[in-house]
């Protein structure tokens, strides 16, 4: 049987329509951060034991960075996909984190020259409170058409019990598990400290 062919778009997409810790489609996440360390999540624990068998995705890249596993690619994605309306934000009354507010800042440097991002970084010194991330009606037609049937119902049921876990716990509760149970992926954090043991 030949695989399924997913991009990382997709994924992200697909992430935000399946529902969540409130079993509502198209639940929001809360901070890139959150999106981030979610679909490296994905990629570590879930596609190769519940997703493999028949779909290949192209999952992006991840480096170890200032707070643990970072994609500029994903945030690309992300910044994409709100430019052109199929990704709503939200603000929050949560006082940002160190993380989104300095990846934030890494986004806005890394794509100053980009018109739309030159404007956004001149706007604001970045957010102070986290955004939520949500499709917009254009976005869950297009997930809806496009992108969600091409997962199995159980596949669906998996991505969404993922999400339920994610959401459901605190930011610090979800760094504390990547770099523990990832620590390599974490060496060049500047929070390493708050999370893992001295040595």
């Amino acid at each position: 049987m030949k695989k399924k062919d997913l991009s990382g778009k997709d994924l992200l997409l697909a992430m935000l329509y399946c529902p969540g810790a409130k079993d509502d489609a198209n639940e929001a996440i809360v901070g890139r951060t959150r999106i981030t360390k979610m679909i490296y999540l994905f990629e570590k624990e879930i596609y190769k034991n519940e997703f493999f068998n028949d779909m290949e995705i192209t999952l992006p890249n991840f480096e170890p960075y200032h707070y643990g596993p970072f994609s500029k690619e994903l945030f690309d994605d992300l910044s994409f996909f709100v430019s052109i309306g199929l990704i709503e934000t939200k603000e929050t009354s949560i006082p940002v984190s160190p993380a989104d507010q300095s990846e934030f800042m890494i986004d806005a440097d890394d794509s100053i020259e980009d018109e739309w991002a030159a404007a956004t970084f001149d706007e604001q010194a970045g957010p102070e409170v986290e955004l939520k991330y949500l499709l917009s009606s254009n976005g869950v037609k297009y997930v809806r058409e496009k992108i969600w049937d091409l997962f199995s119902p159980q596949q669906q049921t998996n991505l969404s019990a993922f999400k339920k876990r994610i959401n459901s716990i605190s930011l610090d509760s979800l760094l504390n598990y990547v770099y523990n149970k990832y620590p390599e992926d974490t060496i060049n954090s500047r929070i390493a400290d708050k999370y893992l043991p001295e040595e």
